[in-house]
């Protein structure tokens, strides 16, 4: 999708904003990415089920449905504007609308015990005030988990060096925020620590001729050296970094 400003989304270009997010579910929910690494640290930090989720900006609403079907039903959201699915808005206990860059979060502080934005932060203008947002929604030692495009994958920095842009923010996408490791010390770990990263490989790197068939077997072979050497090899070639932090009393 092209960049609109929340104005232009909800206003002169309501019904291009409706056709695209009704049917968008991001590359790390496709792949199924996403929901695998909410399981996991879900239960290793939380365990219950029962805990209540918000989802920023589900879209179509893809990622509730997947973790729906897994058990996890005290889900809400919020957005901009309602995009979801007709199968998907009774998922939600509740939906509400906000304007993710100044408005805030409709909810009341500690309210959450997870907090998830599938790429979200990068496409709005000022995901710094949702930070705080965030921060104050969640309960203490809340888990809060986001993703960015990752700007020192190799695949971002060949991009870089050929086209003296990143990829994942050409001017016809709507990636508008960076997120080098130098903003997320700054701004993101100054209310949250940070648990781990995780780093989303996108199955078409293996779909690219011998080379794409070579890198496959590198990464099938990485887990059986070492979880150290895989977590390299993910650093070196994903698409998306996931960053996994618990709320800073």
């Amino acid at each position: 999708m092209r960049y609109l400003t929340a104005k232009e989304i909800k206003s002169s270009h309501y019904s291009e904003s409706h056709e695209v997010l009704g049917k968008c579910t991001g590359k790390s929910v496709r792949d199924l990415f996403a929901i695998k690494v909410f399981i996991k640290y879900y239960h290793q930090l939380l365990n219950d089920k029962t805990l209540p989720i918000l989802d920023l900006g589900p879209a179509s609403g893809g990622f509730a449905s997947q973790i729906y079907e897994t058990g996890y039903t005290n889900i809400s959201g919020v957005d901009v504007d309602n995009y979801l699915k007709d199968q998907n808005r009774t998922l939600f206990k509740e939906f509400k609308t906000a304007d993710l860059s100044w408005d805030r979060i409709p909810w009341p502080d500690n309210n959450f015990k997870v907090v998830t934005a599938w790429c979200v932060l990068p496409h709005i203008e000022n995901p710094f005030h949702c930070l705080r947002e965030i921060h104050r929604v969640l309960d203490n030692n809340g888990l809060f988990i986001f993703t960015t495009p990752h700007l020192t994958s190799k695949p971002s920095i060949d991009y870089f060096a050929e086209k003296e842009d990143f990829g994942s923010y050409r001017a016809s996408n709507n990636h508008i925020i960076l997120f080098p490791r130098g903003v997320v010390e700054k701004t993101v770990l100054k209310y949250f620590d940070l648990i781990e990263t995780e780093y989303h490989v996108r199955p078409k790197i293996f779909e690219r001729g011998i080379l794409g068939r070579l890198r496959e077997c590198i990464y099938k072979a990485s887990g059986k050296i070492s979880p150290e050497f895989k977590k390299r090899i993910e650093k070196r070639w994903s698409y998306n970094i996931v960053y996994i932090l618990k709320k800073r009393k």
